[in-house]
């Protein structure tokens, strides 16, 4: 059973929406974009509208981005669905999608302007080993460390795999400033769940948490099975530390991953 007790954020001030509308967007406090100078992503798919305005924010680090499932077929293959939809989306008078299908229409060229120098995308899995096309979360900090990086923002979205590969990782190697995760199933995997959130709330305060309105919501728990949880590190924040008072979702910052569907209420009571 979910203890939703120790998923109630912390009251902070300063919530930046970071990323696109709806779904790929994240709450993340405003000090760590100001000391941060590494960004590491795992799981952007077609989607680094994360990263491209958190560098529009913080100009001048360190960006990595791993997933092994995008390519150059892959982008072609987006596109050529997204031009479909484009048609589907103007018959059906459907502009909210249309809008969003037009992205698919220059994701090529979006993904060669946007990773370059500093800023480089890794065809690999992230995973509890270094075998073949895997690569670990430690392996990932070692590598940004290497280039220069020390203040370190972590965004991860890999689909079930995050119960693997945080149980291997050391975040006392690096500062790591905040991670911001989208976690899945946690209704089915209650018992790990709880083990890795007791873990990092060890090092690290909840700085606010989402109910991902694609997931169904449990009878039992009454929480959806994904939520958006963003941690920062507790050496960031000084005095007193209080539990808040928020409605999440938070009305103003706060957007459904689904648009045409309304936005989860999360109570930790």
């Amino acid at each position: 059973m979910l203890n939703i007790t120790n998923l109630q954020p912390i009251s902070i001030n300063n919530l930046i929406r970071i990323g696109r509308d709806n779904d790929g967007g994240y709450i993340i406090p405003k000090v760590i974009i100001d000391k941060c100078d590494g960004l590491i992503s795992y799981g952007i798919n077609k989607d680094w509208s994360f990263e491209v305005d958190f560098l529009e924010r913080r100009n001048n680090i360190n960006v990595h981005c791993y997933d092994h499932t995008l390519n150059l077929p892959s982008l072609i293959k987006f596109t050529f669905k997204s031009i479909l939809l484009c048609f589907i989306y103007i018959v059906i008078l459907d502009k909210k999608r249309l809008t969003k299908s037009f992205y698919g229409l220059s994701v090529i060229k979006s993904y060669f302007q946007f990773f370059r120098q500093r800023t480089k995308h890794f065809r690999k899995r992230i995973w509890d080993d270094n075998d073949g096309i895997n690569t670990t979360v430690d392996s990932t900090i070692e590598k940004i460390q290497s280039e220069g990086s020390r203040q370190i923002f972590i965004k991860m979205d890999i689909e079930g795999a995050e119960f693997k590969v945080l149980n291997k990782m050391n975040s006392s190697k690096v500062n790591i400033l905040g991670l911001a995760i989208e976690f899945h199933d946690i209704n089915s995997k209650s018992k790990e769940f709880n083990t890795i959130i007791d873990g990092l709330r060890k090092t690290f305060h909840i700085a606010h948490i989402h109910g991902n309105n694609y997931s169904e919501v449990n009878r039992s728990s009454n929480f959806p099975s994904s939520v958006e949880i963003t941690f920062i590190n507790k050496k960031l924040l000084k005095g007193t530390v209080k539990k808040s008072n928020m409605k999440y979702p938070i009305k103003g910052l706060d957007q459904p991953n689904r648009h045409s569907k309304p936005d989860t209420n999360l109570s930790f009571s």
